[in-house]
């Protein structure tokens, strides 16, 4: 089944599981816009405000969630043609880049923590843990059902020759692209508007 937008020149159909996903998307765009508002809004208490340093491995970090779409887009169009070798490769390049990237994030947070900044301290660091904290959960989300797709294609041969295969990487391709687009979003709000 799937959800038909009519109009006089156009016929889309959206699958039922793209459009949740796409309601998804608009949930975290308002959580992190809701929490940049406040970012903006706290800094300027200039009274309670004290200036940070952003990590530079965060820098690190974003290269390679921008690195980690374009693979994970190789993976997606040699699934699409049913070149499952392909595919295999790039999905595991992704998903060896993504972990990195979590691991980039945590030593990142230890960057904040050798420069005495904490999670319970001042608003000005506290919100560098919650923003991208969130946007971390998010991202291992994303990680967990990457590696399950490479599980079932490995273990389940009927799987990848499968149109609902194709649709659950799809889904996950794009899910990829919006949560890297959002990390480089918070890597620029915090670099030149928040702690510039």
């Amino acid at each position: 089944m799937a959800i038909t937008i009519n109009s006089s020149n156009t016929n889309y159909k959206i699958h039922p599981k793209m459009f949740a996903l796409y309601l998804s998307m608009g949930s975290m765009v308002m959580l992190f816009t809701a929490l940049a508002s406040a970012l903006i809004v706290k800094k300027g208490d200039f009274k309670h405000w004290e200036p940070v340093v952003l990590p530079s491995l965060f820098l690190v970090s974003t290269l390679l969630i921008i690195v980690s779409s374009v693979f994970i887009q190789l993976a997606n169009n040699a699934l699409s043609k049913d070149n499952f070798s392909t595919f295999k490769i790039n999905a595991i390049i992704t998903s060896l880049i993504s972990i990195v990237f979590v691991v980039f994030q945590y030593l990142g947070w230890g960057q904040l923590m050798d420069s005495n900044i904490m999670l319970n301290g001042n608003p000005s660091g506290s919100y560098i843990y919650v923003i991208s904290g969130f946007h971390g959960f998010h991202y291992i989300i994303g990680i967990f059902i990457l590696l399950l797709i490479l599980a079932l294609t490995y273990s389940k041969s009927a799987y990848k020759n499968t149109s609902n295969a194709k649709l659950h990487f799809s889904m996950l391709t794009q899910y990829w692209h919006f949560i890297g687009l959002v990390w480089v979003f918070i890597y620029l709000f915090f670099k030149f508007v928040i702690y510039k």
